[in-house]
């Protein structure tokens, strides 16, 4: 049993050296702050990088508007890809360092308002080639074709050795249909730096789009050697095992992903792509519907459930998941040729008519085949 008096010291006591403890953490704080935030980029150097999260952590404990770890935990988020995390990390860190890589986080979410925000305010500050490859991002994403190309010059005339220019370069000479000069480009970034994602990733995605996988996993395989945990080189390599035919190790490759990031929708929709192909609908709709539920505005999510209903025969299920993709997305004529389909085996051709009309406007030549052959315009 304690007598009064006694605890009401201990409390006086335990007051006093609290206070000591935080005169001592506010004398000491900036650079107790900054002595964790490099022991952090010496940990990830090392590729300690939880032991250099928890440095960084500590540092933004102890000072929370230490803007310097607020910047080097932001760019180790954005190394491993956890992008919404990092965008959170670099908005509290607006130097023009961390606004060059918060635009290029937003432009990887598609935030692409946010990201050109973002980028500008970077290159006012005095930042050049990475800042402005983001602006080309940003222009083709909304079909600035001729403008996207100008910003990209520009990030490279700013630093010809940069290899993000490099790859957004290719990304626009693809997009433009240039496709030898977008794969000299993602060559030119792998030799400018060997460590980068975007890089491996990009001349994955060329080859697979080529048909020609064994040279995407050679890449892929090269580029997960030096990045083991990323999730967008994996998703590559799925694509590469099935297009050469491989489900199983396919879809190997997308559940390492989801064991990263349970959340990817990417993955969840290409493993649900891949039990349709093989007959295994439940399974399928089963991934699919996952998709929609981490993610409601996902066109791909709903247009695989309609997939997958067509193919179990449940059309009136079809007919509602289509229907809910193209109110997210009423650009993408692979969804309105699934749809044509879908109204061929319910014989309704006035439907059918209309969706492949929709496919046609929209460039698909399938679609445009079927209109020729039948004398409609489009």
């Amino acid at each position: 049993m304690k007598v009064k008096g006694t605890s009401r010291l201990e409390n006086i006591l335990q007051l006093f050296f609290i206070g000591l403890l935080l005169l001592w953490g506010t004398e000491t704080n900036g650079q107790t702050s900054m002595e964790l935030v490099e022991k952090g980029m010496a940990a990830e150097a090392n590729g300690l990088t939880e032991r250099a999260e928890g440095y960084y952590r500590q540092a933004l404990e102890m000072d929370t508007v230490a803007e310097e770890a607020y910047l080097r935990y932001g760019i180790m988020m954005e190394g491993m890809e956890r992008y919404p995390m990092a965008a959170e990390m670099l908005q509290k860190a607006p130097s023009a360092e961390g606004l060059a890589h918060l635009a290029r986080c937003l432009a990887e979410m598609k935030h692409w308002d946010e990201a050109r925000t973002a980028a500008e305010k970077a290159i006012e500050l005095g930042e050049k080639a990475s800042p402005m490859a983001t602006l080309a991002l940003v222009a083709s994403a909304k079909g600035q074709q001729v403008n996207a190309y100008g910003w990209a010059d520009k990030a490279l005339k700013a630093d010809p050795k940069n290899a993000r220019a490099h790859n957004v370069m290719g990304v626009i000479c693809f997009r433009k249909g240039a496709d030898n000069e977008a794969l000299q480009h993602f060559r030119k970034a792998v030799n400018l730096d060997s460590s980068d994602v975007d890089a491996y990733y990009n001349l994955g995605t060329m080859y697979c789009l080529r048909n020609n996988s064994e040279t995407a996993i050679i890449h892929l395989k090269k580029g997960l050697k030096l990045h083991p945990k990323s999730a967008k080189l994996y998703v590559c390599l799925g694509r590469a095992y099935a297009l050469r035919g491989n489900g199983d190790k396919a879809i190997a490759c997308y559940e390492r992903v989801l064991q990263m990031d349970s959340n990817n929708v990417n993955a969840l929709i290409r493993i649900g792509n891949i039990y349709c192909d093989d007959g295994h609908y439940e399974q399928a709709q089963a991934h699919f519907k996952r998709a929609t539920v981490v993610d409601p505005q996902s066109p791909e999510g709903h247009k695989g459930q309609g997939r997958a209903y067509t193919a179990a025969g449940e059309y009136r299920k079809a007919v509602q998941a289509y229907i809910r993709a193209t109110q997210l997305d009423n650009t993408d004529a692979e969804t309105y040729l699934m749809m044509a389909d879908l109204y061929n085996k319910q014989n309704n051709a006035q439907k059918e008519k209309n969706c492949y009309k929709k496919s046609a406007k929209l460039g698909n030549k399938t679609a445009q085949q079927w209109c020729v052959k039948h004398g409609l315009a489009w």
